[in-house]
């Protein structure tokens, strides 16, 4: 593992830019899990499922509550994922991994966490939960400088960074494989749990699978950047 580690550190410290694609095993190793039914659902979802019955965050975000519940429910959300966040180990480390590198991020993550720790180079492909839907004017701003940067960078070093998205995704693990398929000065880096890594052939020979916790993995990966 370690050996794939370093050669990854390698490859992020040769590329000209960093194309990072995150879903919901990053939110998962910063602790916040919007499909599970967890202490901190209860701790400030609790009155919504006694009174409605949802079972997660990701049922209330969809419910629908009567427009003055809505409000409070947005308003309990905002006080889980923004007002009482303060950061993580995995994005610590992801800054200190893309420092000095241009980048974009390409999300399904809602929660706006990318934006709280610096990185607003995004496109939040779902919309946020907050002040982003999809089609939106702003969204389709967000689509165009994505675009932007996938032109910007054609024929030079790109690193793919791929965080815990899951093996069969379609929204942006396989386009983006394609993309990297279409683009040979480009490198693939994924990090996830063993049985969710997935890497189409045509790109196996330019692919980086690191694999295990997400967190600890970032960690290990910036050390050996730090140490190259």
């Amino acid at each position: 593992m370690m050996d794939k580690i370093i050669q990854a550190a390698q490859i992020i410290k040769d590329a000209d830019a960093i194309l990072i694609s995150a879903s919901n095993g990053l939110s998962i190793s910063e602790g916040v899990n919007i499909f599970a039914n967890n202490q901190a659902f209860h701790q400030y979802f609790s009155d919504f499922q006694t009174k409605y019955g949802i079972q997660s965050i990701l049922q209330g975000a969809s419910y629908n509550f009567p427009a003055d519940e809505r409000a409070a429910f947005i308003t309990q959300l905002k006080q889980y994922l923004l007002d009482d966040y303060h950061g993580s180990s995995s994005f610590n480390s992801l800054k200190a991994i893309i420092h000095g590198k241009d980048y974009f991020v390409v999300t399904s993550n809602a929660d706006k966490h990318f934006q709280v720790n610096g990185l607003n180079q995004i496109w939040e492909i779902e919309g946020n939960f907050f002040d982003l839907q999809m089609r939106s004017p702003q969204w389709h701003a967000q689509q165009a400088a994505f675009q932007d940067f996938v032109k910007q960078y054609r024929g030079k070093k790109l690193v793919q960074l791929e965080l815990g998205i899951g093996a069969a995704n379609q929204l942006i693990k396989a386009p983006l494989m394609r993309m990297v398929a279409m683009n040979p000065s480009w490198s693939y880096i994924t990090i996830n749990l063993a049985n969710e890594i997935n890497i189409m052939p045509v790109i196996a020979d330019r692919s980086t699978a690191l694999t295990g916790d997400l967190s600890k993995t970032l960690e290990q990966l910036k050390e050996a950047i730090d140490h190259e």
